[in-house]
């Protein structure tokens, strides 16, 4: 943690979540709930788990890659493309199928072009539960991702497996404890998906947990060298929508292609891109007027396979941006080209958005999901030790009781997907303390002195209180003015 640093948020909760998850690990230990109770517990422990999401060839394997900075998923339209991938981190190389019998299979695999293959062994799509995918990258060490199949195929049961996934009940938690949707632009299909999975416990998709990506965005405008700028204001668009904010936390623009191609960029490719921007100015115009021209067999002495390959990595939009790039000589190096291509692509943005909309909140949400999946194990255990299951529930229900960091989580679920309507002032007030995870920098005294501190929690708890006993409030108004009058009172105690 950086120097001035706060805690992170809902830290007392979380480690109170964490002592529940021990003892149910010994209330379960021997019998047939042990193997389960431990994995609730890993997975609280573990990196936050963020599940990619979308409509199909929405770029999600694309952005994985990008992600990762490797090619490990597959982004044909193969057997590995129809299961949930799960990407963690580990100290070396090992893939592996959980099937729905609840089994396990080691699975062999190879790097083709760089890219990573997986031999299934024979196994169909519909025997495999998620394919487990260990990988020594940094970036998994922060978060596990999720690439899922595509929403909208005309195979039903790919988009049924994602569905499956993510849904989620009182006792089942979702498979993911965030979610970056992406779409090319907003359909009808990604408004009911995204719509199904809100809830007022905030274990599915929401605009406390849930981020969508206008994909793809180098295809805006016939993928002319402006299309990231108007993608751009597309997604501020849809991301100033009421109605989007209802479901997403935001919205931004990425091409995930020239992010991928640049994070993996080769030497052979730059010397191909290379040929090409020495060719004179009117056989270059020619080249990028299309896809067909650019691939036309005879347009230049460097073969159209070649060529074809340079478009299927780049896309036109990228053909066109590192051409421009090398004829200006702006770039002259492998390196210099990536670093272009990465920073046109938009995934600091993206990266960005991980780092302000999830991690600052992220083991909250796994302590959200962990205390979900306690309850749905305190169910199964009432079958095997009554006292036990009565017990553990006892718990969880105090927890819940006192725990003002779910409250605010709940409040700011409530309030942020418009379930709970609330003047713009305060709903600006409930985002500000939901972002930051620090009520007193939300509030805009985090410098003051305790007496100023006090000052504004009073008035603050006064003004909450009273929005609470308006005796025309819905039950869900009063909690949220209650959640927002306690997190004031915890400010005015702390000074």
């Amino acid at each position: 943690m950086t120097a001035g640093a706060t805690a992170p948020a809902g830290a007392g909760v979380v480690a109170d979540v964490r002592a529940l998850c021990e003892r149910a690990e010994r209330l379960a230990h021997g019998g047939p709930l042990a193997e389960r109770a431990r994995a609730v517990r890993e997975r609280l422990d573990g990196p936050l788990r963020i599940a990619l999401a979308g409509r199909i060839k929405a770029g999600k394997s694309t952005l994985l890659n990008a992600l990762v900075g490797e090619r490990l998923a597959a982004t044909d339209a193969g057997e590995c493309t129809r299961m949930v991938t799960v990407y963690r981190h580990a100290d070396g190389y090992e893939v592996s199928a959980r099937l729905r019998d609840g089994a396990e299979r080691r699975l062999g695999f190879r790097r083709v072009d760089g890219a990573l293959e997986l031999d299934l062994d024979g196994l169909h799509p519909d025997d495999v539960e998620v394919l487990d995918v260990g990988w020594p990258a940094s970036v998994l060490r922060r978060v596990t991702l999720i690439d899922t199949p595509g929403l909208g195929s005309l195979d039903e049961a790919n988009s049924r497996r994602t569905v499956d996934f993510l849904d989620h009940d009182a006792d089942t938690p979702s498979g993911a404890d965030a979610v970056i949707y992406l779409m090319r632009h907003l359909h009808r299909s990604d408004a009911e998906f995204l719509g199904a999975f809100m809830d007022r416990s905030v274990t599915g998709a929401s605009p406390v947990n849930a981020v969508a990506i206008l994909s793809r965005a180098d295809e805006v405008g016939a993928c002319r060298l402006d299309a990231l700028d108007s993608a751009t204001r597309i997604a501020d668009r849809y991301a100033a929508d009421q109605n989007v904010r209802t479901l997403v936390a935001t919205v931004g623009p990425l091409a995930g292609l020239l992010a991928e191609t640049g994070l993996t960029l080769r030497e052979p490719e730059l010397a191909a891109l290379r040929e090409l921007a020495a060719l004179p100015d009117d056989e270059v115009e020619r080249l990028l007027l299309s896809a067909d021209d650019f691939c036309e067999v005879s347009a230049t002495p460097l073969t159209a396979e070649v060529r074809r390959d340079l478009l299927d990595r780049l896309g036109m939009f990228g053909a066109r941006f590192a051409l421009g790039e090398l004829r200006a000589g702006t770039v002259t190096t492998a390196t210099e080209l990536s670093r272009a291509l990465v920073r046109r692509s938009g995934l600091a943005g993206l990266q960005e958005l991980i780092d302000t909309q999830f991690v600052p909140r992220g083991a909250l949400l796994q302590a959200r999901t962990a205390v979900v999946a306690l309850r749905g194990l305190a169910a199964e255990l009432a079958a095997v030790d009554p006292a036990a299951a009565s017990a553990l529930r006892r718990d969880l229900d105090e927890l819940e009781a006192g725990a003002v960091d779910f409250a605010q989580l709940q409040a700011a679920h409530l309030v942020l997907s418009g379930t709970v309507p609330l003047p713009a002032a305060e709903r600006a007030e409930v985002e500000r303390i939901l972002t930051t995870g620090d009520l007193a920098a939300a509030l805009g005294v985090d410098g003051a002195g305790p007496d100023e501190r006090r000052r504004v929690a009073l008035a603050g708890i006064e003004r909450w209180r009273q929005r609470a006993s308006d005796p025309l409030a819905t039950s869900l108004a009063t909690s949220v003015a209650e959640t927002m009058a306690r997190l004031h009172e915890r400010l005015y105690v702390t000074g």
